[in-house]
């Protein structure tokens, strides 16, 4: 009696703390398959890992069961079950899907790639979504394709032809985009849209009406306290927040933000391989140099993870500011706590170290700076 009751408590602990088990059953048919074939799933699992699992295909049959929690996208893979050596190297079979608790349909005829999905609320919005926006993807891609071509024949007429068709295309794909997330505030398939597509960079005042629409459910699954965690991290990084941190200097030193109380800073976010950054740094060095004497600086914070790389790009791009780095990437402190996942971003802080402005940049980035330096 006593172990009955230990277990009833620890299964009302585990419950209570998100991790329900969630049963799935997938079942697969594709009779053209063919004979020594294997299915492999790639999904997250109920505590919210990536795993992986297999099944044989048998007479075009397969089944695979397992546990998982909320909804969240999954993969199958169709192949061979004993690799074939001889054969030139092949794409993969994969087929793209949402998986949650309940049954999952596979039907097709030889490839998995081509097969339907269906079967659970979470697949119906998927296909619901990708109905919307698969079109447009096509149309875009094209609008690429001709923008490369045109790029290496260098035709300027059709570059700008190309910039006139794409914009309408564009605006289309947004509003289709919010479309859907609108419609959907509890979709698990709105957490990865609104995760992938709505924050890269975040600005808080336009972010902030989208959190707020989005339904409890799906804040509480794996996607939705991820969107929870970036949204907070950046709120802290927002206007009207004071913001410090430390970081070593070129040389080694220890520079800390705040010893530069008392001016303004533009705090900018960049690294030696992202091509945008780059190309801002020329339009960021005619800014310096014409507020350098107003009481203004910028710092420099690479997101690089080799030293040498990050060196010589300040050297090549000729930047006289303070610079600092230690060198670990995306996972360096500053860009952990503050949510940054993407670059080129800076902002400016005033003297009392508060920011004041986000995200200034372009061939005019002086004269937007040199309309908040007092």
């Amino acid at each position: 009696m006593k172990i009955k009751i230990i277990s009833a408590a620890l299964l009302a602990c585990l419950t209570a703390s998100g991790f329900a088990q969630d049963k799935f059953t997938i079942t697969g048919n594709l009779p053209q398959a063919g004979k020594e074939k294997l299915v492999l799933l790639n999904f997250v699992n109920a505590e919210g890992k990536t795993v992986k699992d297999s099944a044989r295909v048998t007479d075009g049959k397969f089944t695979l069961t397992g546990t998982t929690a909320f909804g969240n996208r999954a993969y199958l893979e169709l192949k061979p079950l004993v690799k074939d050596t001889t054969q030139k190297r092949r794409a993969g079979d994969f087929k793209e899907f949402y998986l949650e608790k309940g049954t999952t349909t596979v039907t097709g005829k030889d490839k998995m790639a081509t097969a339907s999905v269906s079967g659970t609320k979470v697949q119906s919005e998927n296909l619901e979504y990708h109905s919307k926006m698969d079109t447009l993807q096509v149309q875009y891609q094209e609008i690429v394709n001709r923008y490369f071509k045109a790029k290496a024949a260098k035709d300027s007429l059709e570059l700008k032809k190309i910039a006139t068709d794409a914009k309408p295309l564009m605006e289309k794909m947004e509003s289709t985009l919010d479309g859907f997330i609108s419609s959907h505030p509890d979709s698990y398939v709105t957490a990865d849209l609104v995760l992938t597509n709505r924050m890269a960079v975040i600005d808080v005042a336009k972010f902030d009406p989208i959190y707020k629409s989005l339904g409890p459910k799906l804040l509480s699954s794996f996607s939705g306290k991820k969107i929870t965690d970036k949204y907070m991290k950046a709120k802290q990084f927002a206007v009207g927040k004071n913001i410090d941190f430390s970081l070593p200097d070129k040389d080694g030193k220890e520079f800390k933000l705040s010893s530069l109380k008392g001016k303004y800073v533009l705090v900018d976010f960049w690294a030696s391989w992202c091509v945008p950054c780059r190309a801002e740094n020329p339009f960021m060095l005619k800014a310096y140099n014409e507020l350098k004497d107003k009481n203004f600086e910028i710092v420099g914070v690479s997101l690089d993870d080799k030293r040498t790389a990050w060196l010589q790009a300040v050297a090549a791009d000729k930047l006289p500011w303070i610079q600092v780095s230690d060198v670990k990437g995306f996972k360096t402190d500053v860009a952990v706590r503050f949510g940054i996942t993407a670059i080129p971003q800076n902002v400016l802080i005033d003297p009392s170290g508060k920011v004041i402005a986000k995200d200034l940049r372009g061939e005019d980035v002086n004269k937007k700076i040199a309309a908040f330096v007092k």
